[in-house]
């Protein structure tokens, strides 16, 4: 098995392929609320744009693409520091069972964007594999969250 690289997409040359995984993220695991899928490319270029708000990291093997991440970062109080939100996680479907988010999880710990404290994320609760890795990883439920999507956003 080749190496998965962790890279911070820093340009646009990968664009048509992350958008592409990120419509086959949500064709696979559907989203709690409705998806606007043409605002894709907006969150590309608002973090290409604004890399201290969120970034996008590729997992690259050699000059091919296994997936993508999206790291939205904000301070918590209760953390007492920055807490990041892996807000989408994508293995392209030939590369997964081979520990690709798992070792994406390693290279948080040790790389700890954005100053993390803590990290967090969402999972949807038919997606057991997805559940079974986060739970080994120590990640676990809480309890006391809402969503709140404004009627114009």
């Amino acid at each position: 098995m080749a190496t998965i690289d962790f890279i911070t997409m820093k340009d646009l040359q990968h664009k048509a392929d992350v958008l592409t995984m990120m419509h086959g993220l949500y064709s696979e695991d559907e989203a709690a609320s409705p998806v606007d899928r043409s605002r894709f490319p907006l969150t590309i270029d608002f973090f290409l744009a604004n890399p201290s708000q969120g970034r996008i990291i590729l997992f690259e093997e050699g000059i091919s693409l296994r997936g993508y991440a999206l790291l939205v970062p904000f301070w918590s109080n209760e953390f007492g520091g920055h807490v990041v939100v892996v807000d989408e996680l994508f293995v392209t479907p030939e590369a997964r069972n081979r520990g690709i988010a798992r070792n994406f999880f390693r290279f948080l710990g040790e790389q700890r964007p954005f100053d993390a404290v803590a990290l967090a994320l969402e999972v949807n609760p038919d997606n057991t594999g997805a559940l079974r890795l986060y739970q080994s990883l120590g990640f676990s439920c809480r309890n006391n969250s809402f969503t709140y999507c404004f009627p114009d956003g």
